[in-house]
């Protein structure tokens, strides 16, 4: 197990146990679980339980040190010793766990639950056991002993379904969270586990109900509100019933102004909605109140190109490469924008400067090639080096057979650039723009009746996109 899977072992041990303990129980003579792994002593029962009680402690200090061999040693020669101890047992199990012995683990784990099943310690713990074995049939067979033995433990089901939800396993978070809702023992945060996880897994409407009924708890917290509505924000928007995706997010704001998440949110609902100005105006309200205004500068910068505010955009987004030099949106926003201000010099540079940070960037040279195009006069042998290096990458790229034969028409190289437009249809054979250019070109050739099939198909494609 790697370090940071054993510090949350750690940690869960932790957290569990706080408010809950298994007790020391009889201690006996016979160590069935070790057998000859156990050495003999002369101890009496005296002895014995001071020598146990001083392991335990010394293992959980341990523990604390992450010291998980030293650990696993301390309680398995205090399991030795009272191997009918549940708590020494439950200790054994989670430090072998830490230290990557799984399934000596489970096997601990197993024994400890078996002699106190009233504690669900053991048995949440399995299920932690269980997923880091991938040992589907196990896990699920310890939710439904937990569901089974502790049907009324509300805290101990939305712990679950929190760990579940954190792996990804939403079906079966799902099914705790709403076990822990049956109990009546989850809290304000299980609430919003349970709508979070009806929206992840698709039951929209009930994800909205659940969020609804948090963000109308007019005594709860205004995080806790905020969550609601934004969890119902984004089941609204599932459904496809923007306005109210809208509301919602922006109540969330409202309730918890400090969360960029909910600033993020609503502006890619806006940009959906193509209202890129809105969309700006609530970024540049994340900036001045979210805890990390930093993670809205991308958006942010994107926006203002897409409202037309260029110079704007080229400088948030440049402010944003200072300490982020490897985020290639900020590049290719920065090169649309220059673009549309007619800046190509600026438009190739930033390119380059992406093509130094990431060689190997998707269509890098394609686009560069383009930048090259909008350059007068142009240097038509560089667009085709260009595009020649783009090939290499991708060979099957319906724009760089474009622009080769917007090249090769430029230069009088006729029979090359139909090649290149045909190839280019070929591809793609949805994008107009090829269709037009080889029409052109055929006209130009004295190709009348080709001239006009192109054209036809133009027209035709246009007439089907305005349906």
């Amino acid at each position: 197990m790697s370090s940071t899977g054993a510090r949350r072992f750690i940690a869960a041990y932790s957290k569990m146990s706080r408010g809950r303990t298994i007790p020391f129980l009889t201690l006996f003579v016979c160590a069935c679980l070790f057998g000859a792994d156990c050495p003999q002593h002369s101890l009496s029962p005296q002895e014995r339980l001071a020598r146990v009680r001083d392991l335990d402690i010394a293992g959980q200090s341990a523990m604390a040190a992450a010291e998980f061999s030293r650990a696993v040693q301390n309680f398995r020669e205090a399991a030795c010793l009272a191997p009918d101890s549940s708590r020494v047992l439950y200790g054994l199990g989670v430090a072998e766990a830490a230290s990557g012995d799984l399934l000596k683990a489970r096997a601990s784990l197993r024994e400890a639950d078996r002699l106190q099943p009233t504690s669900a310690l053991p048995l949440v713990m399995q299920v932690r056991v269980n997923f880091s074995l991938q040992d589907t049939d196990a896990l699920k067979s310890n939710l439904r002993d937990a569901a089974i033995r502790f049907p009324n433990d509300g805290a101990m089901h939305a712990g679950l379904a929190r760990f579940l939800a954190e792996k990804k396993e939403f079906v079966l978070g799902l099914a705790e969270s709403l076990r822990a809702k049956q109990a009546g023992g989850g809290d304000s945060s299980s609430q919003v586990e349970l709508a979070g996880l009806e929206n992840t897994m698709g039951a929209h409407s009930d994800a909205i109900r659940s969020a609804l009924a948090i963000e109308n708890q007019t005594g709860a917290p205004g995080t806790v509100r905020a969550s609601g509505a934004g969890i119902a924000g984004l089941s609204y928007a599932a459904l496809r019933q923007q306005e109210e995706a809208i509301q919602h997010m922006r109540q969330a704001i409202r309730l918890d102004p400090s969360r960029e998440n909910s600033y993020l949110a609503l502006a890619e609902l806006l940009e959906k909605a193509q209202r890129y100005g809105e969309a700006v105006q609530v970024l540049e309200e994340g900036s001045r109140a979210a805890r990390n205004p930093a993670a809205l500068l991308l958006p942010l910068g994107v926006n203002l190109v897409r409202a037309e505010r260029f110079q704007e955009g080229i400088t948030v987004l440049r402010d944003l490469l200072k300490s982020s030099p490897d985020e290639d949106q900020a590049y290719l926003n920065i090169a649309d924008a220059s673009r549309k201000l007619a800046d190509a010099p600026s438009e190739l540079q930033v390119l380059r400067d992406l093509v130094r940070r990431k060689p190997d960037y998707p269509l890098i040279h394609v686009l560069i090639a383009r930048a090259l195009l909008n350059f007068d006069p142009v240097d038509y042998g560089q667009v085709l080096a260009e595009l020649a290096e783009a090939e290499k990458a991708s060979p099957t790229d319906a724009d760089l057979f474009y622009l080769r034969g917007k090249v090769y028409a430029a230069t009088n190289r006729e029979e090359q650039a139909v090649t290149a437009f045909r190839r280019s249809i070929e591809l793609r054979p949805m994008e107009p723009g090829a269709y037009y250019q080889l029409g052109r070109l055929y006209q130009k050739l004295g190709r009348p009746e080709l001239a006009t099939q192109q054209m036809q198909r133009l027209k035709y494609m246009e007439t089907a996109r305005a349906r």
